[in-house]
């Protein structure tokens, strides 16, 4: 799934929408019914580390658009964004596609809310007036545009990716999601202090974590106190810090661990600016044959017992195993 700096610019992409009113909707959501958000005024949006918590309610606030602030570290001097993000104008194919996709425009008065929407499954009739949103694999949001199909599929088709909702605001412009798991509570689950992108990242609580006795690639993974790093990030960083990824995080010194924090937050922190930069992220050891170092790499899926194995990719000779007793039988990449 996207890790936190794509999470980051997801919000950031869907900030100008706070402070519209839905005015159309659309998608193949089944556990939320698209026509659910229909008048529904998108009031504030928040990141907390692979998740994005939107917020919409049946009155319209009294709030500017566009003035929610921007992701932490994104204020100073970020506003660059990729080409193609947000594109002003659409394509020749837009229009069908966007009619393919929405509902009717049903005509709402404001007053006619309550008996026509505040269903089960609208946030406007009770306090669950937040939409969590989790990513899968390959999750995404489009702003003013459609998801194209890049290759075709098993069968040959080249259909273009289905959007799981879609949001037509007031202002012209609308939002589609893609691949994403949706649902509604009273508030955003948010804990800064494990978000490896927020300046409240609580670095002591990183380190304590670390330094159980248990490999430090299943520590970074757990979003209890890694929250937004995802393999990509775990990789690199065990790389850049020279740490094995089976290594016990109760073997390693306090300066390795500290070490280890730093390359999270800076490899994190400059995959962020690079997506608004239209910098392309270089990863030294994710996905590689050899290491930058000439080395071979290896290639295993590491993960606790009885839970999710990742791929992890290591250069042994960059990256000593402690304890080194154990031979690795792996395959190299």
């Amino acid at each position: 799934m996207p890790e936190g700096p794509s999470v980051r610019k997801f919000h950031h992409l869907v900030s100008p929408f706070v402070g519209q009113q839905v005015v159309k909707t659309g998608g193949s959501s089944k556990k939320l019914n698209p026509a659910s958000f229909q008048s529904l005024w998108l009031q504030d949006t928040q990141v907390h580390g692979k998740k994005l918590f939107l917020r919409f309610d049946p009155d319209e606030e009294t709030r500017s658009p566009g003035n929610n602030p921007l992701p932490e570290p994104l204020r100073k001097g970020e506003s660059k964004e990729e080409a193609g993000d947000q594109k002003q104008t659409l394509g020749p194919d837009s229009q069908n596609i966007s009619e393919q996709y929405s509902q009717p425009l049903e005509r709402v008065h404001s007053g006619d809310i309550g008996s026509e929407y505040l269903r089960g499954d609208d946030p406007a009739g009770g306090a669950e007036r937040w939409l969590q949103v989790s990513f899968g694999l390959f999750g995404s949001i489009w702003v003013n545009e459609f998801s194209r199909a890049k290759k075709a599929n098993k069968r040959g088709d080249w259909r273009d990716p289905i959007p799981r909702l879609v949001l037509h605001f007031g202002g012209g412009g609308f939002l589609a999601f893609y691949n994403c798991q949706m649902s509604w509570s009273s508030s955003p689950v948010v804990k800064p202090t494990s978000d490896i992108l927020s300046e409240k990242f609580h670095r002591g609580q990183a380190l304590e974590a670390l330094g159980q006795e248990q490999p430090v690639c299943y520590t970074l993974l757990d979003q209890r106190y890694f929250s937004g790093l995802g393999n990509i990030i775990k990789n690199e960083a065990l790389y850049r810090a020279g740490i094995h990824p089976l290594s016990l995080g109760s073997l390693l010194s306090p300066q390795q661990l500290e070490i280890l924090v730093d390359h999270v937050v800076e490899f994190s922190t400059d995959w962020l600016q690079g997506k608004f930069q239209g910098r392309q992220n270089h990863t030294q050891i994710y996905q590689k044959e050899q290491c930058p170092a000439g080395h071979q790499v290896m290639k295993e899926a590491f993960g606790p017992p009885g839970g999710f194995q990742r791929l992890t990719w290591w250069c042994p000779q960059c990256q000593p195993r402690l304890p080194p007793d154990e031979p690795e039988q792996v395959q190299p990449s």
